[in-house]
């Protein structure tokens, strides 16, 4: 039962059993349903404030319109069962986790590898993802439904016809919708796309896709012509003569370097975690801000060093998980020391792998990935994690790379030939010092950014 794979129905029922227990047992009341959560199911309305059903009636020019609509129907139970929104948005994130790790991963991992996942390193990842996000699953937020469609799409992508290339439009597109971070991934897709086929096999599935991705986007852009007069189908992400929101993540980015979304009584709001030397840097700056593309491009090709030591702080930050949830509510809850050094040991592990996986790679091509198609779906999930990297981060930001790695360790890491291999004792003794001052550094990194913790009031506003 371990050793084979388990069918995707298993999975996927075996996934909303289990969040279904859980999370009515999380410990979070409706009074916290709050922030961004609320804000989506509030968005849920613009669709009818007319009196009747509209997609072109949501006129929010920092949100697309996809991730409200995929509420409405979590709305709609409350209004007919007399539930609150968090036991509705409950109903939602257990689907949601079911199509995630009961469908789409398992069944990305297999297409690119040439292997299912067996039933238990199935149950090792279904493990590592509940230690560490199980409560994402509570709110209605943007990250796990994006995710979802973008790694199904994937999926559809990788297969062969012409349907399946229309499939995939759909779903990247809503992907590309709900987080508009998500269109960094498209040279990926593109690339999947392109594998080796006939002609005419090729342009008929790049007609399905293109015609896939035009049903999902002609609403937003049918909304932003309609109601900002801008004639694009992707999500505008800002305000009418504001910034960019991802110009004004520049500035947040280089003055901040952590960001978690806060329920701890004592903490308001936001915990929030200064960079002393990009705000020393950032001062220099015109109105202390980045007031277009080109000033950043330019302030970070005068201090390239500096530049890059606040992308790996913001890559560090992002991987740190302090909390398996978006809205923490205490700052040191029981279980965070745990949670920390399996962490770091996790991403030490995932990165080894990831290097032996492409030292592999060079040498016998085809050995642990089918190259072209892993090459295509790392590049589809990584670029928008590396687009990230410059702003105000928050783990959920980098989801995609962490859960990456831990799909990566849970289907290939075999600890049993991996410490035989080890050899002499001397060896091993060695390993795991390294081990250990991995873990040490990683402890010592998150508690560096730990000391530049902020009041709420000095968080970055909109």
């Amino acid at each position: 039962m371990l050793c084979a794979s388990w069918p995707a129905r298993w999975r996927v029922l075996v996934l909303l059993a289990l969040y279904a227990a859980y999370l009515p047992l999380s410990g979070y009341t409706p009074g916290q349903f709050r922030f961004d959560a609320a804000e989506y199911w509030e968005l849920s309305l613009k669709f009818t404030r007319y009196g009747h059903f509209s997609l072109i009636a949501f006129d929010v020019p920092l949100r697309g319109y996809l991730g409200p609509l995929l509420v409405l129907p979590a709305r709609l139970l409350c209004h007919f069962t007399g539930w609150p929104m968090l036991t509705g948005a409950r109903v939602l994130g257990a689907g949601w986790a079911a199509l995630l790790f009961g469908l789409a991963i398992p069944q990305l991992w297999a297409q690119v590898v040439g292997r299912a996942l067996s039933g238990g390193r199935w149950l090792v990842l279904v493990a590592l993802g509940f230690i560490f996000w199980r409560d994402y699953f509570n709110f209605t937020l943007s990250d796990m439904p994006a995710l979802t469609l973008l790694v199904l799409g994937l999926v559809a992508l990788g297969r062969p016809g012409w349907a399946w290339a229309g499939a995939a439009g759909l779903l990247l597109a809503a992907a590309i919708n709900i987080r508009p971070i998500y269109v960094a991934s498209a040279p990926g897709w593109l690339w999947l796309l392109g594998a080796p086929l006939p002609a005419g096999h090729l342009l008929r599935r790049s007609g399905s896709l293109a015609v896939g991705v035009a049903l999902v986007l002609l609403p937003q852009w049918l909304i932003n012509e309609q109601h900002f007069q801008r004639n694009t189908p992707l999500v505008l992400a800002s305000l009418p003569g504001a910034r960019p929101l991802y110009l004004k993540q520049l500035t947040w980015g280089t003055a901040f370097q952590r960001y978690e979304t806060s329920l701890i009584p004592e903490i308001p709001r936001s915990l929030v975690y200064a960079d002393p030397a990009g705000q020393r840097a950032l001062a220099d700056e015109p109105g202390q801000h980045f007031a277009s593309y080109g000033q950043y491009l330019r302030f970070g090709l005068r201090q390239p060093l500096a530049t890059s030591g606040r992308y790996l702080r913001h890559l560090f930050n992002g991987l740190d998980v302090l909390f398996p949830t978006p809205y923490p509510t205490q700052l040191h809850p029981q279980g965070q020391v745990v949670l920390r050094l399996l962490n770091y040991s996790l991403l030490g592990l995932g990165t080894w792998l990831m290097l032996a996986a492409l030292v592999s790679v060079r040498r016998e091509t085809g050995h642990f990935f089918q190259s072209r198609q892993a090459a295509a779906v790392l590049l589809a999930l990584l670029l928008p994690c590396l687009l990230v990297l410059p702003t105000l981060v928050e783990c959920r930001f980098l989801l995609p790379l962490h859960l990456l790695l831990l799909t990566g360790i849970a289907a290939s890491w075999q600890p049993v030939a991996w410490w035989q291999q080890l050899g002499r004792p001397a060896r091993r003794l060695a390993v795991l010092g390294l081990a250990l001052g991995w873990v040490w550094g990683c402890w010592q990194l998150s508690e560096a950014t730990a000391s530049q913790r902020r009041p709420p009031n000095e968080a970055p506003q909109g």
